[in-house]
């Protein structure tokens, strides 16, 4: 049996999913809240399998509460079910750790199929949304990779230099160029690296496969 905890602050759409579900076999609704600090309470006490979490709720957004519910633990999934697509909120929703990001004008089919997958670890999201989500991906990849293509072979030398622990001065001494000159480069590396010093941007080097 999967057990379900519903939160929106709308009584109707509670009703109406609540026997969307009720009606199914082997899901059952163990526990409903109409805001984010009910929906943690509830989570910690009821620990269902999965959440459906409205996007727009009082206390805290379906964001918000999901990032909260993921710090304190919660294993359940977690499926946002809401009346906005735009894709800003469909990343922001994944990235915060929930596991399928539904609209409300989902069919009921689609509904408890989505509530099996998210049980058994499979992301789902509506169909309408999918072009758009793969349309922010892809954007997020070119600007990535705009970002990647902007250092010059010599900044890449330098952070190659600065990952063997070398001075500003010893890597002038290197590259034929003044101890100023490599300090202020440096600098404009950890603005292209979003990096707040020399450790960060060797590290974000690395983990991007630059250096």
């Amino acid at each position: 049996m999967i057990s379900v905890l519903l939160v929106d602050d709308h009584p109707v759409v509670v009703e109406g999913v609540r026997k969307v579900l009720e009606t199914t076999e082997g899901i059952s609704v163990t526990g409903v809240a109409h805001d984010a600090p009910g929906a943690l309470d509830q989570a910690r006490l009821l620990k269902p399998d999965v959440i459906l979490l409205d996007l727009r709720m009082p206390g805290a957004s379906g964001v918000q509460a999901t990032r909260r519910l993921r710090e304190q633990g919660t294993q359940s999934a977690i499926i946002i079910l809401t009346s906005y697509g735009d894709q800003a909120y469909v990343r922001q929703a994944l990235e915060a750790g929930a596991d399928g990001y539904l609209l409300k004008t989902t069919p009921p089919d689609e509904l408890i199929s989505a509530i099996r997958n998210a049980v058994r670890g499979r992301r789902q999201l509506s169909p309408e949304l999918l072009d758009a989500v793969l349309q922010d991906l892809s954007g997020l990849a070119r600007e990535q990779t705009k970002r990647d293509a902007d250092l010059s072979e010599e900044d890449r030398e330098i952070l190659r230099l600065a990952a063997r622990g070398l001075t500003n001065r010893e890597i002038g001494r290197e590259l034929g160029r003044s101890e100023i000159a490599i300090k202020k480069r440096l600098q404009v590396i950890f603005t292209k690296l979003n990096a707040v010093d020399r450790a960060h941007a060797v590290a974000e080097s690395m983990r991007r496969g630059l250096i």
